[in-house]
């Protein structure tokens, strides 16, 4: 029976260990193929830019399906330099930032060569994009992540070259300027009618459209820098996005649209939704062909967008912003402090947290998790609440909550929230459960893939998704993600996480990157914190004190405290 059951053992064992081993193979073969298609790009006098995009894509890909596989960064890193190629042969300032935001996520995440040299191509995009003052921060990353190595020496050196060249000139201009992602003729666009002139247009029923999939409702949250807009939808839909410039000569402002396929429209939605908020006018939509709807975003001051689609329930969201909340800075910015502890970006600007939201999770009809009469969203309100009042208390911020009662929110409305208050940080509150009553511990997270099973178990449970949307959501992060605020995001919650198992003398199990939908959007350095495991008895009895759940507010507050002393102005 004991050989039986070892040999069973060792068979499966043999059995994974083979598994993994074909998919690296798989991974190191696209590795090679994709380089190899990359330089015969370079090669070819006749190449679409469209054969770029994909080359980069599957190195991408390669980095997204196992952040730690060996090649992962030099994945990273090709892809970057992929996009970087075609901006060189393109000359379309979204390669070049492109090419930012995977140098950018490469120089957070990883410690290698390629890590080290990605901050000098980071320099040299903002030095392209005339943002000296980040260039400068880049340089200075590089020298003190990798003091010593050749990157930090040509670190020191275009350093030199950029303040020789700048001098004490405070005039710099900063462009951020999103730059058009698709230029096409726009015709047949919606005029705002739903008389569509043929014959896919349901009269007497309360649906417009023949697809297959509803348009449920059309929501948005405004504020005069940010807006979210969310289509709600009876289950995911395919969709394209379009950027196109203003016509002066036919009266027609930049649009943002989307054509969503095999949809149709339900009929209590206005046909055209007046916003005037800034940055969009309204929004429109009509059905463009059989089963596709073009739904139309009109632009007053939009310099950046994304858009993105959650699961469960369906829904496409698109986030607009003036540019401001995304790359704000103090005024006369010029003057950056050479402390070099001040080593975030929101430290080389000089800029000081001052407003902070806190997100006790689920609410309502969502429970969370739920153990012996105890219910997750009593207890992360509680702990929110002991926060808010600590941070009131003790400091001058602005803390706002998501919500101070029993009461649901959808995933998307938490960080348009924090967005529309011109948050500096946010605070997701959590606690956690495991089918192992025994697990113990807790854990901090932020927004990244990941191919760490834990990890989105724990993100599946949060986002109450299935693999599948995981799976898809992942796809989309390299699109939505800010990488600029990841590497805040990780000094965040590293901090807040050795205070909370400091001041409760848990077990620590790390910070941790997972797709959270909750921090999807976010323009602000952000984390969702697991405090403990509430399907462990230990913890279980532990958290129905108030005095235990003070405690880990207590440490949650320490390592707020402990960010903004160390990375935002205080020198």
């Amino acid at each position: 029976m004991w050989y039986s059951r070892t040999k069973a053992l060792f068979l499966i064992t043999v059995f994974i260990l083979s598994l993994a081993a074909q998919g690296a193979a798989s991974l190191k073969s696209e590795y090679f193929a994709a380089k190899d298609e990359l330089a015969a790009l370079e090669k070819s006098k006749n190449v679409s830019h469209s054969a770029y995009d994909r080359v980069a894509n599957k190195f991408y890909s390669i980095y997204s399906r196992d952040p730690k596989y060996w090649l992962a960064d030099d994945s990273l890193y090709l892809c970057g330099k992929t996009y970087l190629k075609s901006y060189w042969r393109f000359d379309k300032e979204y390669d070049l930032k492109n090419a930012l935001k995977y140098y950018r996520l490469l120089g957070a995440n990883y410690d290698s060569k390629w890590a080290a040299d990605s901050y000098l191509k980071s320099a040299y995009i903002y030095s392209e994009l005339n943002d000296y003052i980040s260039a400068k921060y880049m340089l200075r990353r590089a020298i003190e992540k990798f003091p010593g190595s050749y990157s930090a020496e040509e670190a020191e050196r275009r350093l030199d070259e950029i303040e020789k060249k700048l001098g004490n000139d405070n005039e710099i201009k900063v462009n951020f300027t999103q730059n058009n992602p698709k230029e096409e003729a726009f015709d047949n666009v919606v005029n705002g009618s739903k008389n569509t002139g043929n014959d896919d247009a349901e009269s007497g029923n309360s649906t417009v459209g023949s697809g297959d999939i509803l348009i449920e409702d059309i929501r948005h949250f405004s504020s005069k820098e940010y807006t979210r807009v969310v289509l709600d939808l009876s289950e995911k839909a395919e969709f394209e996005k379009h950027w196109l410039k203003a016509d002066p000569s036919h009266d027609k402002p930049p649009r943002l649209f989307l054509d969503i396929y095999n949809t149709r429209v339900n009929s209590d939605i206005q046909e055209k939704i007046k916003i005037k908020d800034g940055l969009l006018r309204a929004i429109r939509w009509g059905i463009f062909r059989k089963g596709v709807t073009r739904v139309v975003l009109d632009s007053q001051n939009v310099e950046d967008f994304t858009v993105f689609s959650l699961s469960n329930p369906a829904r496409i969201v698109i986030d607009v912003s003036d540019g401001t909340l995304v790359n704000k800075k103090a005024e006369n910015s010029w003057n950056v402090p050479d402390d070099p502890s001040t080593d975030t970006l929101a430290g080389v600007f000089g800029l000081k947290v001052k407003t902070i939201v806190i997100d006790p999770g689920h609410g309502g009809k969502d429970p969370g998790a739920v153990y012996d009469g105890l219910l997750e969203k009593n207890i992360v309100l509680d702990i929110g609440k002991y926060l808010r009042n600590y941070i009131r208390e003790n400091t001058d911020l602005k803390v706002f909550m998501t919500r101070e009662t029993d009461r649901f929110i959808p995933l998307e409305e938490r960080t348009a929230f924090a967005n529309r208050k011109k948050a500096d940080i946010f605070v997701s509150i959590h606690v956690n459960a495991a089918r192992n009553r025994r697990a113990h511990g807790v854990e901090t997270y932020v927004l990244n893939v990941t191919n760490d099973e834990e990890a989105l178990k724990v993100a599946a449970l949060e986002n109450k998704a299935t693999e599948k949307s995981l799976s898809d959501l992942q796809g989309i992060l390299k699109d939505i993600m800010l990488n600029s605020k990841l590497e805040e995001s990780l000094m965040l919650a590293q901090l807040v996480q050795d205070d909370i198992v400091a001041q409760v003398k848990k077990k620590s199990l790390g910070v941790k990157q997972a797709p959270f939908y909750v921090l999807v959007g976010a323009k602000m350095p952000s984390i969702l914190v697991e405090c403990g495991f509430l399907s462990n008895s230990t913890f279980a009895k532990k958290i129905r004190s108030s005095d235990y759940r003070r405690d880990i507010a207590r440490g949650i507050y320490k390592g707020i405290i402990g960010y903004i002393e160390k990375y935002n102005g205080k020198g």
